[in-house]
């Protein structure tokens, strides 16, 4: 694979949207990962930063930019607002939501276009193939260490999918089990994420990196496990995600502030376990059974801010 078909393989499985790779104070050093912003008010600052930088440059060459960008992709600007929502429970929950210190680890399978589809039933979204005709599922394996609504541990299983009338593509969040109350009541009332609470173990030394996700009976529904090879930087892109929200479709921005390290996912290999949970249907459905990954990304660590989402 030349350089330009691997650099486009790294920005397609993921759904994740690339910033401008010409701005020279969020580019990610060759050596390694940003340092993390450990003040919660300079995290939001900087994604304020980020998202302003366009009015930086040129007066006249950058509003013909944004307008162009604008009217051929219909990009909305992200909602800034400081919001706080009140959960069922009465619990508030902070808007954005600050993700202050994250290991995460993202897998790419390929698989056929049918079985995505099946994943997609009555969403009213389309599953988006690859060059080569095969559907794009992207597994998350997140450890939150320090977040605005607490610690908690994550897997996600999603598909890369479009909607009618908004061109850019997002991954589907067709479940995704935390090991937080909070955090599953907050992901399914404000966003419509597929949520519920298991258990999830991650496990990491050195390039070794390795998840176990069990179901409310302790039985397995999946497990990933492998060693990260030779890798890449590549700058911060936002994760774009749909849920289905009171009905209707509803992409969100998560804005992602620091770097991955990108490489071959062939060490590593994903199981799906005996459990009967959905999810686990799910998975099978997906053939990810003794599956390997095509890519791997990693960050550790990793900030980010979960935006409210919009209804398309």
């Amino acid at each position: 694979m030349d350089r330009s078909a691997f650099l486009q393989a790294i920005r397609v499985p993921g759904g994740a949207q690339a910033r401008d790779t010409c701005r020279p104070a969020l580019q990610a050093p060759p050596s390694g990962q940003s340092k993390p912003v450990t003040n919660p008010n300079a995290l939001v600052s900087r994604a304020l930063a980020i998202l302003n930088e366009d009015n930086v440059t040129s007066d006249e060459i950058q509003p013909l930019r944004r307008a162009r960008i604008a009217t051929e992709f219909g990009i909305k600007p992200v909602d800034l607002t400081l919001q706080r929502r009140v959960l069922s429970d009465g619990t508030e929950c902070p808007l954005p939501i600050r993700y202050f210190d994250v290991q995460c680890l993202v897998a790419t399978f390929l698989t056929e276009l049918d079985s995505a589809a099946e994943l997609l039933r009555g969403t009213g979204l389309q599953a988006v193939p690859q060059e080569d005709g095969k559907g794009v599922v992207v597994l998350y394996f997140i450890e939150y260490r320090n977040t605005d609504i607490g610690p908690y541990n994550e897997v996600g299983l999603t598909v890369v999918a479009g909607v009618p009338g908004d061109p850019i593509p997002a991954n589907y969040v067709v479940n995704l089990p935390v090991t937080s109350a909070v955090a599953n009541r907050a992901g399914r009332e404000i966003w419509g994420y597929n949520k519920f609470v298991a258990a999830i173990d991650v496990r990491s030394d050195g390039k070794k990196f390795s998840t176990i996700l069990r179901d409310t009976e302790n039985v397995v529904v999946g497990a990933l496990e492998g060693s990260r090879g030779a890798s890449t930087p590549t700058p911060p892109a936002d994760i774009l995600t749909f849920t289905v929200l009171n009905g209707r479709v509803t992409k969100t921005v998560i804005r992602v502030l620091t770097p991955f390290h990108t490489s071959s996912g062939e060490s590593f290999v994903f199981k799906v376990g005996p459990s009967t949970h959905p999810m686990t249907n799910n998975l099978r459905t997906a053939a990810l059974d003794g599956a390997r990954p095509v890519l791997v990304q990693y960050a550790d660590p990793l900030q980010a801010l979960l935006f409210p989402g919009r209804a398309i």
